[in-house]
């Protein structure tokens, strides 16, 4: 880099909350922030070799979900 060039990279957006999140309103600021970063993986087989890599930090399951094999730990 030379001595004229310039970081074009905005800064990272600051949260400013005036009453505490709860859990809720944590997730969608951490879902909303990965999906700006291309942070998310959409589909099943994608979860599961994201999963399987051990690539991902979070994994959500609908509570309403059937599939005991889903399940599993």
């Amino acid at each position: 880099m030379s001595d004229n060039e310039v970081d074009d990279a905005p800064p990272a957006p600051q949260v400013q909350s005036s009453c505490p999140m709860d859990v809720n309103q944590a997730l969608q600021e951490v879902l909303k922030t990965a999906l700006i970063h291309d942070g998310v993986v959409h589909a099943l087989h994608e979860a599961a070799k994201a999963l399987d890599k051990r690539q991902a930090v979070l994994c959500l399951l609908a509570e309403n979900c059937d599939e005991p094999i889903y399940k599993k730990h």
